[in-house]
């Protein structure tokens, strides 16, 4: 294992990626690491830095902060519940998908009880009989299905 890392580090170089370099704010290092990639394929690399910000200009991006508390916050700011407020944009919806998640909550329990009760109480000394454990499986498959039919 240590003859691996010392190859890793003394035979391989590896780079950054240039979408993390420009996510960094390192424009320059990005267009070197797509230069370095390309002279590695044995491919000739035209970038320039201009085209780049020329590129990051048409796309509309900014002069956004780069630190990691920046992208941190960025990444939360995805998780917002604009999406889940819909849900309850009415009286109906919010009746509806209140009584869909307590099933649900109900179901989900129902299937963890069932599946403790399966491997507490099976007796495991018949394991090497498949039709022992398969009888075994199909009647707590039963209660499950049972309990989803009749709720």
């Amino acid at each position: 294992m240590l003859v691996l890392w010392a190859i890793r580090f003394f035979v391989f170089k590896l780079i950054e990626s240039p979408k993390y370099l420009m996510g960094r704010g390192k424009d320059e290092e990005a267009v070197e690491s797509v230069h370095y990639i390309a002279n590695y394929n044995g491919k000739q690399s035209n970038l320039t830095l201009e085209d780049l910000r020329r590129a990051a200009a048409q796309a509309g991006a900014g002069n956004m902060e780069t630190s990691a508390r920046a992208a941190a916050l960025r990444t939360v700011e995805r998780f917002r519940f604009e999406h889940v407020k819909a849900l309850f944009a009415t009286g109906r919806l919010a009746y509806s998908t209140t009584l869909v998640i307590i099933l649900w909550g109900m179901h989900a329990h129902r299937v963890c009880t069932v599946l403790d009760e399966f491997f507490t109480s099976f007796d495991w000394t018949c394991l090497p009989s498949v039709q022992c454990f398969h009888h075994h499986l199909v009647s707590v498959f039963h209660v499950i299905f049972d309990f989803t039919l009749n709720v």
